[in-house]
């Protein structure tokens, strides 16, 4: 059993328990009290008979604050009562009795009843039971008390059998009150119980999120576990991302070292130096991946980058790589010579597009800038075969590639749309003047 739902069954448990036998000692007390009740009516019609006998044995003594004093007092019958009286001393010998108590031979009952007896009391005499009671107005002297009996053995007996069906039905309200407490606990727990298994079956991948019909008590708890998930899926899918981003990133600087190594017109000075240029922005390349897989791509801090150096670098690295094409290399950045990209940000897109432009052109890349009121426009263009319309729009989803004869792993304008998405910019291909394809950025002016 869950450790909560034994701590609410255990505690709902005694409450009900001691309500239980609450309830039995209170139920038992009224019963007894409604008997002693009973007895004091019957003692009420009994007490002119009492009063008879007194008289007749010249034992009555009326004081002059005496009740009823001025009544008439009927002389006992031969009727025999149910209450047996006596006057008892202190030193516990009776001094009168009446005639049922002489009948019965109780001359030392006194000694059984508590003298300083202020109300009904139950006392045994010959082991019987009799309720006593005390009529102190019946006599004025101080050394003397006035005591009356009734034998109580059937009456007890009726009471026990009352306390045992009390306590019977008491049990079984308890039995049922339990069984109901529990289906009561398993149905209300039964939400927890499938929360537990959605979350089992989220970390078995076998369910991508928490179901939305949970009782409102645990409606933000799931919007908050639905939360965490999808924050959870969103980091493993940028560190999946990042991955990926961060092989093809390394892919061209290391073709470009290998070119530097194979390159026989460079001095050793000049190739180590290019190689370190080479390592360093495979190192920058590096951390930058890990820091946008930790904190996404939103929450780089943003800046403004000077075009001509990045390309500059680029184009002369791409050189390197396709140095058995020969390519001409036009660009037009007069209206634009910087932009509001972080460094490592607009050389991971202009490296992947020019990659693709030398890739796939015939012997022209052409890079131009534009500006209008609201926006920066750059274009990349190439004389290649260009793209085909219907695959102008899928070409920018990870995975689709739109030339299936060279190798690749179809991630680079993928990338390439996450981080101008991610400015605020677009990005799209057209056809090109030079009647390849055209790649265009658009990026808001920011203030």
């Amino acid at each position: 059993m869950p450790e909560i739902h034994k701590r609410v069954m255990v505690t709902s448990i005694a409450i009900i328990l001691a309500f239980s036998l609450g309830l039995g000692v209170v139920i038992n007390q009224i019963y007894v009290k409604s008997y002693i009740a009973m007895y004091s009516a019957d003692l009420v019609t009994e007490v002119p008979h009492i009063i008879g006998e007194l008289r007749q044995d010249n034992m009555l003594q009326l004081g002059e604050n005496a009740p009823h004093r001025d009544q008439p007092i009927p002389t006992p019958t031969s009727k025999q009562t149910n209450y047996l009286a006596f006057i008892c001393e202190r030193d516990g010998n009776a001094s009168w009795m009446s005639y049922g108590a002489r009948d019965n031979g109780m001359k030392n009952v006194c000694r059984h009843i508590p003298y300083s007896l202020s109300g009904p009391d139950l006392i045994y005499y010959n082991e019987l039971p009799y309720v006593v009671h005390v009529i102190s107005e019946a006599t004025y002297s101080t050394e003397e008390a006035f005591f009356v009996l009734r034998e109580v053995s059937a009456q007890l007996e009726s009471l026990s059998q009352i306390r045992r069906k009390t306590w019977f039905y008491m049990g079984l309200l308890f039995s049922i009150a339990t069984g109901l407490l529990y289906a009561a606990s398993y149905w209300s727990f039964s939400p927890l119980r499938k929360l537990a298994g959605e979350l089992n079956e989220i970390a078995e991948s076998r369910r991508e999120k928490l179901d939305s019909d949970y009782p409102k008590e645990l409606g933000d708890v799931t919007d908050a576990l639905n939360r965490m998930i999808t924050l959870r899926k969103e980091q493993t899918q940028r560190y999946r991302h990042a991955m990926d981003d961060l092989a093809h990133s390394l892919k061209s600087r290391l073709a470009a070292t290998n070119a530097l190594l194979d390159d026989n017109t460079l001095s050793r000075k000049a190739m180590s130096k290019r190689i370190i240029e080479q390592v360093s922005q495979m190192d920058d390349m590096v951390q930058y991946q890990l820091k946008r897989a930790l904190v996404g791509q939103r929450g780089l801090v943003r800046e403004k980058t000077e075009l001509k150096p990045v390309l500059d670098s680029l184009t002369g690295m791409f050189a390197k790589v396709y140095s058995d094409k020969p390519v001409n290399i036009t660009t037009r950045l007069e209206a634009l010579p910087s932009l509001p990209l972080n460094k490592a940000d607009l050389t991971e897109v202009l490296g992947n597009l020019l990659e693709n432009a030398f890739r796939f052109c015939i012997s022209e890349v052409r890079i131009s800038s534009s500006e209008t009121t609201d926006h920066y426009v750059l274009t990349i263009e190439d004389d290649g075969l260009g793209v085909e319309e219907s695959l102008r729009e899928s070409i920018f989803q990870r995975g689709v590639r739109a030339d299936q004869l060279n190798p690749g792993t179809g991630i680079g304008l993928a990338v390439c749309d996450e981080i101008v998405e991610s400015y605020g910019g677009s990005i799209r291909v057209i056809g090109s003047e030079l009647e390849g394809a055209a790649f265009v950025m658009v990026f808001p002016k920011v203030s």
